[in-house]
């Protein structure tokens, strides 16, 4: 008899310590967020400044990218119009167009882009 009422004692133990648990875990997760929450709302960011420096290190980058995405883009459309240009190509005509362009297309926005930031960093050099 009372082995069973140790018994029925340590089953309640262990549910009540695992809910405390899981209810403790639970409730730490809400209460990071809400901290989180709350400490987003309060600091303000920093407005960024834009310099003549970080502009030009930006079209670099930009530059690098883009020339990486053409030099990708150019070739391959080449090849695969040379293959579907080939007598007997087994290939859509639109592929070449369809897996080129995007690295093309890409890779132009990336270098446009990068010319306005340099134009941009004279304009505030001159200035």
């Amino acid at each position: 008899m009372e082995t069973e009422v140790f018994a029925q004692h340590k089953r309640v133990s262990v549910r009540r310590a695992r809910h405390a648990f899981i209810t403790r875990a639970a409730c730490s997760r809400v209460a990071r967020l809400s901290q989180a929450w709350r400490c987003m709302k309060r600091k303000r960011p920093i407005p960024l400044r834009a310099t003549v420096k970080s502009l030009r290190a930006e079209a670099r980058l930009l530059t690098t990218a883009g020339l990486i995405l053409l030099a990708i883009g150019f070739p391959l459309t080449l090849l695969l119009v040379a293959q579907a240009l080939a007598p007997n190509a087994h290939m859509p005509a639109m592929l070449p167009f369809a897996a080129g362009a995007p690295f093309i297309v890409l890779g132009y926005l990336a270098c446009h882009f990068a010319s306005q930031r340099m134009v941009k960093a004279k304009a505030m050099e001159r200035r």
